[in-house]
């Protein structure tokens, strides 16, 4: 497994990308996402466009289902952790203010290790990219450190969990020990 971490607008995707493209084979997409409005369908349409037209997408949160069920040589390509947490914390009402999201998260933990363990278990690469977040101020939003939070636990997860890690900063990698 490999993990692609980055901020946002900083490359990961394509990076991720190229190393699919580089194993050779199938690749197959896991993309958990909502689609909720034009901006964001845009998004997912360039997203969509800059991949090869024989590389399967599996549009799924259940990303450890997905993984399961991919075929064993195949890559998969996870894109992106940060939104399936989002997505996963979203769908379970934990984002709206005053929630309580304390059992959600704890799901979304045991399912990042559960995913990490998949994938790990697989004889086919698994490529996963994941949103490098929080470090800025602590945001004023309960739901927003509530999303910090889970993501950094399950990046985590699954950094201890890689054989590889990469940091992408401008567009490039930097191996992490």
């Amino acid at each position: 497994m490999t993990l692609v971490l980055g901020p946002r607008r900083s490359g990961k995707s394509r990076i991720a990308e190229g190393l699919a493209r580089a194993g050779g084979g199938s690749v197959v997409v896991i993309a958990p996402l909502t689609v909720t409005d034009d901006e964001l369908a845009a998004r997912v349409a360039a997203h969509r466009v800059a991949r090869p037209a024989a590389w399967a997408t599996v549009e799924d949160g259940d990303v450890v289902g997905a993984l399961r069920v991919a075929a064993p040589e195949a890559t998969v390509l996870l894109d992106s952790l940060g939104t399936w947490v989002s997505e996963t914390l979203w769908r379970a009402g934990a984002l709206e203010e005053g929630a309580d999201g304390t059992a959600v998260a704890a799901r979304v933990r045991d399912e990042a290790a559960a995913l990490a363990r998949t994938a790990r278990a697989r004889p086919g690469q698994t490529i996963v990219v994941a949103e490098e977040a929080g470090w800025g101020p602590v945001p004023p939003s309960g739901a927003t450190r509530l999303w910090l939070d889970v993501l950094g636990d399950a990046t985590q997860a699954l950094s201890a969990a890689a054989d590889r890690a990469l940091l992408v900063v401008a567009g490039r990698a930097v191996e992490l020990p």
